[in-house]
């Protein structure tokens, strides 16, 4: 168990303060007994001479303090400036809100009017549209039953031309079945006895297409100075380019030519020499570009 133990501080400041309160009290008694059977003193009037002296505040003091005052009045009344300024820039500000706050009011008012004036306008149009939409489709329904009643009665009258046009026509065809095999029969008839007179012109113009080329090979061989390196078996195809007349504009070997160089240039050599082919009387056969062989056999 712990103890508490007393505080000499404590102690002894409680000691002090007793003492001095007995020594108070000790000495009011006396004063108590001293006074128990005392008479009051009267004494002897004096004349008194009293001298007034200013003692208010001198002019320096004065002007001070009138100066502490003004300055105080003038802090004062720049104090009350300043808060009469505060106040009215307060109201000014509270005025300016008020003002915004009535502007965006009146700006979102105006807004909202708008919208709805647009929302009620784009209402009307879209009512507008589906009237016009409606309608459209009213005219386009009376107009595809009027199509479609023309194109029936179209129909109708095209049926009845077409039953009256088939009737027609099957008479023509029964009429144009008879004249189509008469017309066969003609032209059967006709492509016959064509085609003995073309079977005997060919047969003259092979005839003399062959002589044709016979005397074009003559002229050249006539014309034909052979070197002794051609060999016997040579055989070379010519292409002649004439005009009307026999004259000739071009000539070349090409193949099948197996002529050496100089067998090659003897032959180019000939034709031409013959610078023109022969034409009075081949008139038929005449052709403007012509190939015919060449042949040495020794």
């Amino acid at each position: 168990m712990i103890q508490r133990r007393p505080n000499p501080d404590l102690k002894g400041g409680l000691l002090a303060l007793l003492q001095a309160l007995g020594i108070h009290l000790a000495f009011a008694g006396l004063l108590l007994v001293s006074s128990w059977n005392w008479q009051a003193f009267e004494a002897p009037e004096v004349a008194v001479r009293v001298s007034l002296v200013d003692m208010g505040p001198t002019v320096a003091e004065r002007e001070r303090a009138e100066r502490e005052a003004e300055r105080r009045a003038q802090l004062e009344a720049e104090r009350e400036a300043e808060e009469a300024a505060r106040r009215a820039a307060e109201r000014e500000a509270a005025e300016r809100a008020r003002r915004e706050a009535e502007r965006q009011a009146q700006a979102q008012a105006q807004r909202e009017a708008e919208q709805a004036r647009q929302r009620e306008q784009a209402r009307l149009e879209r009512e507008a549209a589906r009237q016009a939409a409606e309608e459209r489709a009213r005219q386009e329904a009376q107009a595809r039953e009027r199509e479609l009643a023309e194109i029936r009665a179209q129909r109708e009258a095209a049926q009845k031309a077409r039953e009256a046009e088939e009737a027609a026509l099957e008479a023509l065809a029964q009429e144009r079945l008879a004249k189509e095999a008469e017309r066969r029969e003609r032209e059967a008839a006709e492509r016959l006895r064509l085609a003995n007179e073309q079977a005997r012109a060919d047969a003259r113009r092979a005839t003399l297409r062959e002589e044709y080329i016979l005397t074009i090979q003559e002229l050249i061989r006539r014309n034909w100075t052979r070197p002794p390196t051609t060999a016997p078996g040579m055989t070379c195809t010519l292409r002649v380019v004439q005009i009307p007349g026999g004259e000739i504009i071009s000539s070349e070997l090409v193949s099948p030519c197996n002529a050496d160089p100089a067998t090659r240039r003897s032959i180019e050599t000939a034709i031409n020499r013959v610078d023109t082919l022969p034409y009075r009387g081949y008139e038929s056969v005449f052709e403007r570009e012509i190939e015919f062989g060449f042949r040495y056999d020794g």
